[in-house]
């Protein structure tokens, strides 16, 4: 436990010592609720009869909600990727702790802010009906879309050799993960499931029954975290393999 604490008080200082991650860990999600309040306020009502997606809250409540664990899987990723470039993976070998809990440990660590976020970000935000919305059946729902940070996490670590081509992978994999909105947004019926390969697909889909009804759907959330469980594992599992 001693160590654990050690070694995020660590990450905190890294964290500090880059401007980047300190925009992306603090700044970023106080700006997406700051921009949810102007979206409602001020820029909703002008433009709505030009843009009527601007007024259509509950999809920019998806949107943002699927940005917030992206958020802190790339600081996770690129924190791995300094790690490995400064041989400290290597290193681990021989130290108390096994590089396999270090990994989990740091997984854990920004899944953990992760979810904090997203508890918080519902009620500030002000995006969603109050009237319709769950918040006790929102938290399982916000559990599923953290597990998210450490597979986003993982992917960019399993695959990237350095930091560009990490930004590469982040960019192409952003454009994947934000594909499923359009289910929603275009009203596709059950032709959506054809975005269920996608590992968000199942969080988006359990996030839209809250948002619509205030209820909690079992089967999306229990295929989505076991999805998400099995795909984490094969990537630690590659980059055990590669590193």
């Amino acid at each position: 436990m001693v160590f654990v604490l050690k070694l995020a008080i660590n990450d905190f200082r890294n964290i500090i010592r880059d401007r980047f991650f300190v925009f992306a860990f603090f700044a970023y999600p106080v700006m997406l609720i700051l921009f949810s309040r102007i979206l409602i306020h001020l820029i909703a009502p002008r433009v709505e009869s030009v843009f009527p997606i601007a007024a259509n809250f509950p999809l920019v409540f998806m949107f943002f909600i699927l940005l917030i664990p992206f958020i802190f899987s790339f600081i996770a990723a690129f924190l791995i990727l300094d790690e490995r470039d400064e041989h400290l993976l290597t290193v681990l070998r021989i130290m108390p702790i096994s590089r396999n809990s270090y990994l989990i440990y740091r997984m854990f660590f920004m899944s953990l802010f992760a979810f904090i976020v997203l508890l918080i970000f519902p009620p500030l935000s002000g995006l969603v009906d109050g009237s319709q919305f769950s918040y006790l059946s929102y938290i399982p729902t916000a559990l599923l879309f953290a597990l998210f940070t450490p597979f986003s996490a993982l992917l960019v670590a399993s695959f990237a050799t350095n930091k560009v081509q990490a930004f590469a992978i982040f960019k192409i994999g952003g454009t994947v993960f934000m594909l499923p909105l359009f289910a929603f947004f275009l009203n596709l019926g059950d032709i959506k499931y054809i975005f269920s390969p996608v590992p968000n697909f199942w969080s988006l889909l359990a996030l839209d029954a809250v948002i619509q009804n205030g209820t909690i759907e079992i089967l999306p959330l229990a295929i989505g975290f076991f999805y998400q469980v099995i795909l984490i594992a094969l990537l630690f599992y590659i980059f055990n393999k590669k590193n």
